[in-house]
């Protein structure tokens, strides 16, 4: 609700600048000089907007894109952790606890540290890559005899490096944003399509300013849409650490049904 709201106010403001750009424009202007700038620009004009929706759309679509793919990352990341530390349930007292504890501390690390890191710095927290270090270090310790101890062994492991593949693509995706010189595209172009209604708009003085705040408006708003999904961790559209929150969750559940 915030973030729509402060979109709602940049689209105000926005299109209230363009508003008064195209009321000075209309009286220092000549009315023949901006007819004339509004018959030779139309083919530019109707080329550059084009251009600006179809940059505009591809971004927002492909920004999305990562949103949900984050999403299943991190969901991926924390349901294979949880299997990590079911399968503590299988060992003896000591790697039992140590295990929980390291995987409870882990998580816990991702949820009040990492997320806010991601958000504010785009990158992953030191601590919780040490966390994700003792929980392999950890499985290195573990010496299973038999068969069904080295198979339940066998499918942690793969449940860890599923940990970790998931950690590094999520650490990738948390610092891939809309790349500058992009920006400055979206940008100018939507420069060259606000600036024809402000400049040539009109001769009627109220459907020049009205018309210039309404492109004004639109382009202000869909530039802070691709603002807002720019990092998927952060921003007003972005991935939660839910799926770690549950994590926690169910490892209470785990831990109290003791040893499997």
């Amino acid at each position: 609700m915030l973030i729509a709201t402060i979109g709602l106010l940049v689209a105000m403001t926005v299109a209230a600048l363009a508003g008064l750009a195209a009321y000075v424009a209309n009286r220092v202007i000549p009315a023949q000089t901006r007819q004339d700038y509004r018959d030779s620009s139309g083919v530019i004009t109707g080329i550059v907007g084009t251009l600006f929706a179809v940059s505009i759309g591809l971004v927002v679509v492909a920004a999305w894109n990562q949103v949900n793919t984050a999403t299943e990352t991190s969901a991926t990341e924390a349901s294979n952790l949880t299997d990590v530390f079911w399968y503590s349930r299988a060992l003896p007292a000591p790697q039992r606890a140590t295990l929980q504890t390291l995987a409870t501390g882990y998580v816990t690390t991702v949820v009040r540290e990492e997320w806010p890191l991601m958000a504010g710095q785009h990158r992953l927290s030191p601590n919780a890559w040490r966390g994700s270090d003792r929980i392999r270090a950890f499985f290195q310790t573990v010496q299973p005899e038999g068969s069904g101890p080295s198979a339940r062994y066998g499918q942690a492991m793969s449940r860890m490096q599923a940990v970790l593949d998931a950690r590094r693509a999520r650490a990738q995706m948390a610092d891939t944003g809309v790349p500058p010189l992009l920006w400055v595209a979206l940008a100018g172009c939507g420069l060259v399509a606000l600036l024809p209604a402000v400049l040539c708009g009109s001769s009627n003085r109220r459907v020049h300013i009205t018309m210039a705040a309404a492109v004004g408006g639109m382009v202000g708003l869909v530039l802070f849409l691709v603002y807002q999904l720019d990092f998927p961790f952060s921003g007003g559209i972005s991935v939660s650490p839910a799926a770690f929150e549950q994590a926690l969750s169910r490892f209470d559940s785990i831990r109290a049904l003791g040893a499997g």
